[in-house]
């Protein structure tokens, strides 16, 4: 009896475990049930918020359209064909992405500023995104597949397919919605400690531009422009510096930034309509002489006011303080296939989403200007900015200066070099303006 005892135990041992194992695989079979809900709803969100973006702009693309409800389709129809380490590989970074700048940009809106209709769109992509994340970890947990033979060759398969999927889906993603989302910080009204008021401005189309008037003491004003991403607070140093030489300032958020509404463009393309609109105020204040304005811009805020100057005579002057535009940036650089080709779907999918056309280079718009004065700021912070800067100079003819800062960070001009920036740029200012 005891052989017999002996001799039977180790089958009921695998059945035990075969009984856990399936056990094991009816759970995760019971959760794989939920990945394709979970991504359809999470792609859904994401999509519907991309094409209020592309739709609610001023010159939709319909390519753009299309690619938006396209791409998610086929990753969806797909979905079934892609192993586990795939469908998570798809579902995490994309869902990350849709959660933190979603947050960053209509979450702290929201939190901010109240609710907005304006934000519904932008708070269900954060939703979405958090459903494409579950989708990932429920992808991880489904049960494995048949492995098949040739696993290295299968995985080094998989690793130039990621590597692909990285550099001309992923990274464009990313960059489209960094263009198209700003941070929505709170302006805190003690960061400028100058007498000054908060004031708005409208645009044409009827949106509310958010910014500080610093009033003139000696009939000038400046408008100041900030950088992508940026608001009015980014720039205190410099407002606190020309309202000590008696200018006038305007301090303004861009639309879809700090406090602004509308959507944030990184690029400039929505800008322009905004600094019409905060012309049009300046020219009517008290105590500002209409032919007495300049632009300050920096980075971002730069290339604005260079553009805006090269079609409106209102602007008699113009300080630039980083100006780069991508496309002159590339021509300095002259980066391989690869980066210009990511650099080209990058820019596509950004005209697409945003539905706005894009600004172009900077070169043939500082021609226009002249004999208007330009004084251009060129920092060491990246490397095709001075090069870059050089070439506007030459477009920009005898009327155009540039100020080289290489041991200075971007923009950063003020900060390292605090009374030789000051003299140098409010003394061009003093000049221009005839004071």
């Amino acid at each position: 009896m005891s052989a017999i005892h002996q001799a039977s135990a180790p089958p009921r041992m695998r059945r035990g475990g075969g009984r856990a194992r399936s056990g094991r695989d009816g759970r995760r079979a019971r959760l794989a049930r939920f990945e394709r809900p979970l991504l359809a709803a999470g792609l859904a969100l994401v999509a519907a918020h991309l094409l209020d973006l592309s739709v609610s702009g001023p010159a939709t693309a319909w390519w753009g359209v299309l690619a938006i409800l396209a791409l998610p389709a086929a990753w969806f129809a797909l979905q079934p064909r892609l192993i586990r380490p795939t469908r998570f590989g798809l579902a995490l970074p994309t869902g990350l992405l849709a959660i933190g700048f979603g947050a960053v940009s209509h979450g702290l809106h929201v939190v901010n500023s109240g609710p907005d209709w304006r934000d519904v769109s932008g708070v269900g992509m954060i939703l979405g995104g958090g459903l494409l994340v579950a989708s990932g970890a429920v992808a991880l947990a489904a049960p494995a597949g048949p492995r098949g033979r040739h696993r290295v060759l299968h995985a080094a398969g998989w690793l130039a397919g990621a590597v692909l999927v990285l550099g001309l889906l992923l990274m464009p993603f990313s960059e489209v919605l960094l263009v198209t989302h700003a941070p929505r910080w709170a302006i805190q009204e003690a960061s400028l400690p100058i007498p000054h008021d908060e004031v708005t401005v409208e645009t044409a189309d009827g949106r509310d531009l958010s910014a500080w008037w610093v009033p003139s003491r000696n009939g000038a004003a400046v408008l100041v422009d900030h950088g992508s991403g940026g608001s009015r607070e980014r720039v205190v140093g410099h407002i606190r510096m020309l309202a000590r030489h008696g200018y006038g300032v305007l301090a303004l958020d861009l639309p879809g930034n700090g406090e602004s509404e509308g959507h944030s463009n990184g690029l400039g393309d929505n800008a322009q309509p905004a600094v019409d609109a905060a012309l049009d105020w300046l020219s009517r204040r008290d105590g500002v002489d209409p032919d007495r304005i300049a632009g300050y811009g920096l980075s971002l805020g730069a290339e604005v006011l260079i553009e805006a100057a090269a079609g409106d005579e209102r602007l008699r002057a113009v300080v630039a303080d980083g100006a780069t535009r991508p496309e002159d940036a590339q021509d300095v650089l002259d980066p391989d296939a690869v980066q210009r080709t990511m650099e080209w779907l990058a820019m596509k999918g950004i005209r697409g989403v945003s539905g706005m056309r894009t600004s172009t280079s900077l070169n043939p718009l500082i021609e226009k200007i002249a004999p208007r004065p330009v004084l251009l700021v060129a920092s060491g912070g990246f490397e095709q900015e001075i090069p870059a800067n050089r070439i506007y100079r030459e477009h920009g003819g005898a009327t155009t200066e540039l100020y080289e800062l290489p041991d200075a960070g971007h923009t950063g001009g003020l900060r390292k070099h605090p009374e030789a920036y000051e003299a140098r740029t409010t003394a061009f200012l003093d000049r221009a303006l005839g004071l």
